[in-house]
């Protein structure tokens, strides 16, 4: 049922939801709005963040499918170490080099077929 829906139909009830569960939780527990720039800057990162992810995701799953979707996304941690690296301009240190080490063993065994046969 979810797979012959259009992704963009699946991203806006999945980011009304969410969103109105939010707003639930913090009319709640007496929230009050924020600045009306933080409302607006905060939008624009769901949009992006949450809402094109998921779009782009979900259309990668029928147009690629889930092998090669799973491939691409398991490239994201890198390209973010990669853009931290540049943008914060600091060196990496021993712990973070063997967190590295370890992220790029987990993405080769989880990312290749190794089937017994």
């Amino acid at each position: 049922m979810l797979s012959s829906k259009n992704p963009l139909q699946i991203v806006v009830i999945k980011g009304v939801c969410s969103g109105l569960g939010s707003l639930t939780i913090a009319l709640t527990l007496g929230e009050r709005a924020s600045n009306l720039w933080y409302i607006l800057a905060a939008l624009v990162l769901g949009f992006v963040a949450y809402g094109l992810s998921i779009f782009f995701y979900i259309h990668a799953q029928r147009e690629l499918g889930a092998t090669k979707t799973s491939a691409y996304y398991a490239v994201a941690p890198f390209i973010g170490v990669a853009l931290s690296l540049v943008i914060f301009r600091e060196l990496p240190s021993m712990s973070f080099i063997i967190a590295l080490l370890i992220m790029i063993a987990g993405t080769y065994f989880a990312s290749t077929d190794n089937k017994a046969s």
